[in-house]
């Protein structure tokens, strides 16, 4: 779920999943895919260049994963592990991915937060599950989760990071060197030397100026939109595993309703919560109209 109420665990796994993928860039290059791929489970293309292989993703995850909890002690409590075993045995089922090995765990914390790794690699924390009301809402929690699996969000994340830090490398480099000639225009040794400085610190100004603008633009959005398609995805594998796709949209209010002051969406890679509740309403009972045909679109909106 990657839920906003409590980021810092979040921020923890994706520092270190991106380490140890990090570590392999070399290999992720060299394994890098087509440029686009048609996902399957969203409908949609997929820029994935810069991609790894499926293998050095769940390799790096599964470093992430002990790291993750040799740093948080996980419980066997049954009413969380069985619980939260038979909610993703159903979901997966739902999602048509029951035919993979999937490894859950429930962390001995009361954050409230839940995150995905490749590999199928699934962390709640006890919080986040004591704060759901039924089943159903951690089938939401769950299902989301595997929309985050099956929409292969973490290789996309992954391409666009590298393809982010080449632009802008790339764009950094390239004004640099504009700004520098003009130094050769100076007369005196001390003229070419302040004009060098003054073309050091202009090149830095653009290089964060750049940074930021694929940050607010393209970054962020982006991650919203992720997060909205997880979201549908997960309404969709709940009601093909047979919970109620509107236990999502309760979720997302209680939410809303427990920590109402928040940043603006558009510094954030998550969209509100409240936003979150109303498109799921509305997608729900678009989907649920159309009976049997239903919940085969996603239906993201542009704006996200």
């Amino acid at each position: 779920m990657d839920t906003p109420l409590n980021p810092d665990p979040e921020a923890l796994y994706r520092r270190q999943f991106l380490k140890y993928i990090g570590a392999g860039s070399a290999v992720a290059a060299g394994g890098a895919l087509a440029s686009c791929t048609t996902n399957a489970a969203t409908g949609r293309s997929q820029f994935t260049a810069f991609a790894p292989s499926e293998a050095s993703l769940a390799n790096a995850a599964a470093q992430s994963w002990t790291e993750v909890k040799r740093q948080t002690p996980t419980t066997n409590d049954p009413r969380y592990m069985g619980r939260l075993r038979n909610i993703g045995s159903r979901i997966s089922q739902g999602a048509g991915r029951a035919d993979k090995p999937w490894d859950y765990a429930v962390f001995d914390s009361d954050t409230k937060n839940a995150f995905v790794l490749p590999g199928n690699r699934v962390g709640f924390y006890k919080g986040m599950m004591d704060f759901t009301d039924n089943d159903d809402q951690i089938a939401a929690i769950m299902g989301h989760e595997v929309g985050h699996v099956a929409g292969a969000h973490a290789r996309e994340r992954y391409s666009q990071m590298m393809l982010g830090q080449l632009a802008i490398a790339g764009g950094t480099i390239l004004a640099g060197s504009q700004l520098q000639k003009r130094c050769k225009q100076a007369t005196t040794r001390r003229e070419y030397n302040d004009c060098m400085q003054s073309a050091g610190r202009n090149t830095q100004y653009l290089q964060a100026a750049l940074g930021m603008g694929f940050q607010l633009g393209v970054v962020l959005p982006y991650g919203r939109r992720q997060e909205l398609e997880s979201d549908r995805l997960g309404v969709r594998y709940m009601a093909k595993s047979g919970y109620d796709p509107y236990q999502a949209v309760r979720l997302w209010e209680k939410m809303g309703a427990e920590s109402p002051s928040r940043g603006p969406e558009f510094l954030s890679t998550h969209p509100t919560p409240e936003r979150r509740a109303q498109e799921l309403s509305d997608y729900i009972t678009a989907q649920q109209k159309l009976g049997s045909q239903g919940y085969r679109t996603l239906d993201i909106p542009e704006d996200a």
